[in-house]
């Protein structure tokens, strides 16, 4: 049976994939008091990646990223783009695992054993996964409102504690100028805003497919502005130099959060709606992968690779980095050299190729 989605669902998804872990840390901490500034700006180059994405999707509406490769490039070049994809998506999902494991051991758990935690948090995964990704959808339907809720409360209780938010840490604005700025926020566009590209893997299962462009767009502008408050508020509550050097900002900002006994331990009850996001983002990614073998080697059914694709991720997440720091610098690597060429380059030269396929047609028409 056809996998359909809503359009709204594909608004929850692009919104909280990329949230769910880009809400954790302090983004481009090289454009300092201005990396706010520098998450407005790279709005709009998010948006027209949507729409590089959505583009291509409506030249071949019935395929997904994996499957339309081949007919762009050709069988050698387009299986290859594909495959790497698979694996692109199967990478970041062991890396976004990665993130929900540590945080947990950090912040709720420091005596757990690593792997216990993973292996927890895998299978409530991968049980996500063989339910399907309809089910997947409306869970995200779901985790949206709440979270957004709880980005509500952050504010209201942040306000309501005296000295927490110290606005002036914000200054001097644009103390370099705008095109530093700019400069400095280039990554932006690969992370958070790339990341979305698994969702293209969920384009031809929207039942309004007139709304995809619009729901892509629209989502794209709540991500940015959710994201440039969580930075705001980074820098704001936390100073500069404590927002760029801690490991998880949104945690050090949880923990300023004590309104009497009643809320002395309100931080827990944040972080277990951020390991909720986790398990989208991971769930996402999985099925994302899922789906490209299934289409790969021809199998109906993708629910019977979430078992093995679990234990992959799992073992992969363990074997990325041999401790966080060092996780978190890959993460910095994989920006220039795997985030960029797959969630930009590539796309954009797809689009270009097929617009030169269609004009050249053209041209034998007349």
């Amino acid at each position: 049976m056809k996998t359909k989605i809503s359009a709204f669902q594909l608004f929850s998804a692009i919104v909280m994939l990329p949230y769910a872990t880009a809400a954790l840390f302090f983004i481009t901490p090289e454009a300092k008091q201005d990396a706010w500034i520098s998450m407005l700006i790279y709005v709009l180059p998010g948006i027209i990646l949507q729409l590089i994405y959505v583009e291509l999707w409506k030249k071949y509406p019935k395929d997904t990223i994996v499957t339309y490769m081949p007919k762009i490039f050709g069988k050698i070049i387009g299986y290859t783009l594909s495959v790497l994809y698979i694996i692109y998506f199967t990478y970041i999902a062991a890396r976004v695992t990665r993130d929900m494991v540590e945080i947990i051991l950090i912040a709720v758990m420091p005596r757990m054993s690593i792997y216990i935690i993973g292996i927890v948090f895998m299978s409530t995964v991968i049980y996500g996964t063989y339910t399907g990704v309809e089910n997947l959808s409306r869970v995200c339907c779901v985790f949206l409102i709440l979270f957004v809720f709880i980005f509500v409360m952050k504010w209201i209780i942040l306000f309501s504690i005296p000295d927490a938010i110290k606005f002036y840490n914000l200054k001097p604005v644009l103390e370099k100028g705008i095109f530093s700025v700019i400069k400095e926020g280039w990554p932006l566009i690969t992370f958070p805003f790339g990341e979305s590209i698994v969702l293209t893997m969920l384009y031809p299962s929207v039942t309004q497919s007139s709304r995809v462009r619009k729901s892509a767009v629209l989502a794209t502008i709540f991500l940015g502005v959710l994201l440039t408050c969580n930075t705001i508020m980074f820098i704001s509550v936390l100073g500069l130099n404590f927002a760029s050097t801690s490991l998880f900002p949104l945690l050090q900002t949880y923990r300023i959060m004590k309104i009497g006994e009643v809320f002395s331990r309100f931080g827990v009850f944040f972080i277990l709606f951020i390991i909720m996001g986790g398990f989208i983002k991971v769930s996402f990614f999985i099925y994302g992968s899922m789906l490209g073998i299934s289409q790969l080697i021809k199998l109906n059914d993708t629910k019977y690779l979430a078992l093995p694709l679990g234990i992959v991720v799992f073992i992969t997440s363990l074997l990325i980095a041999p401790n966080y720091p060092n996780h978190i610098y890959m993460g910095q690597v994989l920006i220039k050299y795997t985030h960029l060429p797959l969630a930009i380059i590539i796309p954009v030269i797809a689009l270009i190729v097929c617009y030169l396929k269609a004009y050249i047609t053209f041209k034998k028409r007349e």
